[in-house]
């Protein structure tokens, strides 16, 4: 138990030597005191390695512990400040569960309702704040014997005057508790130097009224008393302003001078031919391409047949006919004498892509290949040989495609799918197997246009905003914890019909604070609720042959349900999946759960999913999720996701490999993105090749970006 004085947050950490260094934030946690080896291994798993990575890990929500709730407004799951005088003391010296045992009290507060408390091993008497005013904090659950009872939680004496703060809530990996890493946080706000530079230069950053860096951290993660809590847990302050401004800031600059690069470049011209392979493919289609493809191929074809390199992003909602425009170029590509490489995250979607392919193009003189870290020896040798020989005109593949054994005689077409999944590195590296290729980028997270616009300004956007016929919308519910007898009752009716099911949830395991909304404990749940159904597991920190091994059971009918993150929202086409639960489904961003929701219904049967909201979720949250069940089109949802401030970001779980922005989400900011881009632009006005002493902040910015995995629209 920890019974803690209640008080502001205490004087702010003093500030470091001014040095404009990354020095003291480079020093490893592993050594930071409470951090030992297998914490430290923990945390490196979730990417936090150093002090300056605690540093940029922002709560993932905030504890308001000026707050007062009214003992008969509680439930369970709620995470509950109640205040009142604690009666009733007993010690049980047995044994509870895995405790000792267990000490019981009442909370009655000044209305006169009474909460069952419990704690585990509470050692004694002696330290037990009786008779005088106390604050418990803890998390709201069911008794055995029945009504609700508050679970282990803080006690804090209410002194006169006194003022508990705002708790930030931090996402950890299991073993680490929030305290101590709160402690670690303020350690780096310690060491941090105070004149640090941001991207952002000074003389900008003074006349747009910019909190310095150091300092925007520190409010972020020791939120003063006076701190208004509704915009801090919408993001909506000038410190997330200052911080989101400075990241997007280098963002900007780095595509800025980019797209300067890619506007030199020469690209592989394809010549047109009216009964070339690639017309006879569209020819020879059992439907008609709707008119947002026919458009989007026009701007393609054109583009293609000039002689400047082509740098292109097709965005497109699940299931609107991506890949009907990638082979159709992969075939302009090989009837003009060029070789075409499409690259996929994962073997299965290369897989589905070749075989796709393959069943549609032929006929059409479309030779392709496929290759995979699963082909090997001998075969593998024929393919690699007979790409360099230029003998294979498309290659479908994935991270394969860019070893260094690879070389293709003449590539002049580069198509990426899920592009977001891919570094910058593994693009530029499937680039440079031609210096004169076109590249096409292409992504299902629904964005709109004048977003892309302003977010990719390096890039020309497509847009494919138009569902083939037959695509019905995916009949979606909103349900409440506990309250989910529906959805299970549905999955059932599914898997009994030899159908599939997907369950997702936003972790992977339970994490410190006693979050229950993970993977492991969604495995368990449905293996109740669900008899004799084969039930598997996904998530990303699965080695990738594992997780391949799961999605071709769950393809292939040896697994009825999978249990899994949002790694799924990027996976092969399985028509027999045609339900989708997702828990503590307000966690999510609109576009994401858009995004999850289209793995259902692509085969003939309708899609179905369910939109589990947390018990203790919010009013707000809940009108949030039933929008987006009211709504069918990926630009509606993206619109509506800007116009309500979702929490998620455009791209999604930080597992999958995304671009590692720590502070500006992309849904969220879009007046900030767009505000970047003409900071960035005013200023490579005034210093176009950041040489000034000036540009030294944003000179460290972009290269840190560039290591973490920049960019989106980057591929050289």
């Amino acid at each position: 138990m920890a019974i803690r004085e209640p008080s502001a947050p205490g004087p702010r950490p003093s500030a470091p030597p001014a040095a404009i260094s990354a020095g003291p934030l480079a020093a490893e946690l592993r050594g930071v005191r409470g951090v030992g080896p297998k914490r430290a291994d923990a945390l490196r798993e979730r990417g936090l390695v150093t002090l300056g990575d605690a540093l940029a890990h922002l709560p993932r929500r905030y504890l308001d512990l000026r707050r007062r709730d009214s003992i008969d407004a509680l439930r369970e799951g709620m995470d509950a400040v109640v205040a009142g005088r604690l009666e009733g003391l007993t010690i049980r010296a047995r044994r509870y569960g895995r405790f000792r045992a267990a000490s019981r009290a009442w909370l009655r507060d000044p209305a006169g309702a009474k909460l069952r408390v419990v704690w585990f091993n509470l050692p004694s008497y002696a330290e037990f704040p009786t008779n005088e005013p106390v604050l418990l904090v803890g998390r709201i659950a069911v008794a055995p014997e029945g009504g609700l009872q508050i679970v282990h939680p803080e006690v804090h004496r209410l002194a006169a005057g006194d003022a508990p703060a705002i708790r930030p809530i931090y996402a950890l990996p299991a073993g680490v508790p929030q305290r101590l890493f709160g402690e670690v946080v303020a350690e780096a706000l310690r060491r941090a130097p105070a004149d640090r530079p941001g991207a952002i230069p000074a003389e900008m950053r003074k006349r747009e009224n910019l909190l310095e860096p150091r300092e925007a951290l520190a409010r972020l993660h020791l939120p003063p008393p006076a701190t208004d809590f509704a915009a801090l847990a919408d993001g909506a302050t000038d410190a997330h302003r200052a911080l989101a401004l400075d990241e997007m800031f280098a963002f900007q600059l780095a595509l800025a001078r980019d797209r300067l690069r890619s506007r030199a470049r020469t690209g592989a011209a394809l010549a047109r031919r009216d009964d070339g392979a690639a017309a006879r493919f569209l020819a020879a289609l059992p439907f008609r391409p709707t008119s947002a493809q026919s458009k989007v191929i026009l701007e393609i074809d054109v583009e293609l047949a000039a002689s400047v390199q082509m740098n292109r992003l097709l965005l497109g909602d699940v299931g609107s006919g991506k890949t009907l425009i990638a082979f159709w170029a992969a075939l302009r590509a090989a009837e003009s004498g060029w070789q075409a490489a499409i690259m996929a995250p994962t073997e299965l979607l290369a897989e589905q892509h070749f075989r796709n392919f393959q069943r549609q193009a032929a006929g059409c003189g479309g030779l392709s290949a496929l290759l995979t870290a699963g082909v090997a020896g001998a075969e593998r040798a024929r393919i690699l040989r007979a790409l360099e020989r230029g003998d294979i005109p498309i290659v479908f593949g994935t991270h394969a495609l860019i070893q260094r054994s690879v070389r293709l005689a003449r590539l002049g077409l580069a198509v990426i799918d899920e592009q977001h999944r891919f570094g910058v590195f593994d693009r530029a590296r499937l680039v440079a197997l031609g210096a004169q290729a076109n590249v096409l980028l292409m992504t299902a997270t629904p964005i709109p246009r004048s977003l892309a616009l302003t977010l990719f300004r390096n890039l020309d956007v497509s847009m494919l905003d138009e569902m083939p016929p037959g695509r019905a919308p995916i009949a979606t519910r909103v349900l409440r914890e506990p309250a989910t007898d529906e959805a299970f009752a549905a999955m059932r009716a599914e898997i009994a019909q030899g159908h599939r099911v997907y369950c997702v949830a936003p972790l992977i395991e339970d994490e410190e604070d006693g979050d229950r909304a993970s993977v492991a404990a969604l495995a368990k749940n449905l293996g109740r609720a669900l008899p004799g159904a084969r039930i598997g597991t996904m998530h990303g920190r699965m080695r990738a042959a594992d997780k391949e091994r799961v999605m071709r059971d769950f393809r292939d009918g040896r697994l009825d349900a999978i249990a899994a993150t949002t790694i799924i929202e990027v996976g092969i086409d399985v028509p027999e999946a045609t339900l989708i639960a997702v828990t503590a489904a307000e966690r999510y961003g609109l576009a994401q759960l858009h995004q999850l929701r289209g793995r259902v219904g692509r085969g003939g049967s309708p899609g179905r999913c369910f939109l589990i909201a947390s018990a203790n979720a919010s009013g707000p949250a809940l009108a949030r999720l039933e929008t987006l069940a009211r709504s069918s089109s990926g630009a509606d949802v993206a619109h509506e996701d800007l116009r309500l401030r979702g929490p998620g970001d455009l791209l999604g779980s930080r597992q999958s490999g995304a671009l590692a922005l720590s502070f500006a989400a992309f849904i969220r900011d879009p007046a900030i993105i767009s505000h970047a881009a003409d900071l960035a632009a005013e200023w490579l006005a005034h210093d176009p090749k950041l040489e000034l002493e000036s540009s030294a902040g944003a000179r460290l910015a972009i290269r840190k970006l560039v290591n973490s995995g920049f960019s989106l629209g980057d591929i050289g």
